[in-house]
């Protein structure tokens, strides 16, 4: 996973979110964080819109963490990429 990804997710989280920073970095879960279920909605379309991609409703079920969601885009984004190689 690029650290810059999880970088740019964490800030998109306390824009989108309105949480402080630090609290994303400590929480071990969207949960924990304060990210409740219609936050994490305004934080994946942020998220497809800042890394032009699209996030299937069944990939968002599995996510838990911040870190698994920069895990994620960090795959949707390198198969954009290789899908625009061929």
């Amino acid at each position: 996973m690029e650290i810059e990804t999880l970088d740019t997710i964490r800030r998109l989280a306390a824009d989108v979110c309105k949480l402080p920073g630090e609290r994303l970095l400590r929480a071990s879960t969207l949960n924990e964080a304060g990210i409740d279920s219609l936050a994490a909605i305004d934080l994946i379309l942020a998220i497809e819109t800042r890394f032009s991609i699209a996030i299937a409703p069944e990939d968002v079920s599995k996510v838990q963490t911040l870190r698994d969601l920069a895990v994620m885009v960090d795959r949707l984004v390198t198969r954009r990429a290789h899908s625009h190689d061929e």
